[in-house]
């Protein structure tokens, strides 16, 4: 019987020692795949709170963990609202990252964590001039339409159901009509995703057809 207790404390002992020496691994030098969910978990978060106005746990259980890789269940946030940073890692301390919210330029990852850095780099926003009593774009009225096609659209509960965040309709360069999910107004903004890419290609796309840039364009940007 004593034999068999020693051989239980000594494989117990072996389960603790590996694991000790698992999470020492983990954190002096996590796998890149921790670290790249724990920066995404921190930018998006960042994001969010800062930019957002939303709430930390309810960004990163909807918006980071539900609909991403199971590791990203396991990852923990810290925000500061006081330096305007998020931090994030596995369990809260493995492989962590952080992100910054800079002025004008929304959060940013930042991979060496030198937050000082990150924060330097930032615009002044212009003020805007748009105005409540012109239509949108040029201002915020908006004319809703009638047409019971787009009413339709805006019933559609698999479009417009959970998970919604906003449905806008542009028609012939106005909005004509708009739904917003829960928390979420015309003033919320919203992380862009790959929309980005359009956005900007339709930007560089005009200012090649007017001759103010060309492909073949270099060192547009000093850290270029």
């Amino acid at each position: 019987m004593r034999i068999v207790v020693k051989i239980v404390r000594w494989l117990l002992g072996l389960i603790v020692l590996a694991v000790a020496a698992l999470f020492a691994w983990l954190y002096i030098a996590p796998p890149e795949l921790i670290r790249v969910g724990s920066g995404y978990s921190a930018k998006i978060v960042c994001s969010n709170v800062f930019i957002a106005g939303r709430d930390a746990n309810e960004v990163l259980a909807v918006d980071v963990q539900a609909p991403g890789h199971p590791l990203l269940r396991l990852m923990r946030v810290s925000v500061d609202k006081n330096r305007g940073t998020v931090s994030a890692g596995l369990f809260g301390f493995l492989g962590k990252s952080v992100a910054v919210a800079r002025d004008g330029l929304g959060c940013a990852s930042v991979p060496d964590g030198d937050v000082g850095k990150a924060r330097r780099t930032a615009i002044q926003a212009e003020p805007s001039a748009a105005t409540m009593g012109d239509l949108w774009p040029e201002g915020e009225r908006v004319e809703a339409s009638q047409d019971p096609v787009v009413a339709k659209l805006l019933d559609d509960a698999a479009l417009t159901g959970t998970g919604m965040r906003a449905v806008v309709v542009v028609k012939n360069g106005r909005v004509v009509a708009e739904r917003y999910g829960e928390g979420f107004s015309a003033k919320t903004p919203l992380l862009g995703w790959s929309m980005t890419k359009t956005v900007n290609a339709a930007i560089v796309g005009t200012l090649v057809k007017d001759g103010k840039m060309a492909f073949d364009d270099k060192n547009l940007f000093a850290p270029w």
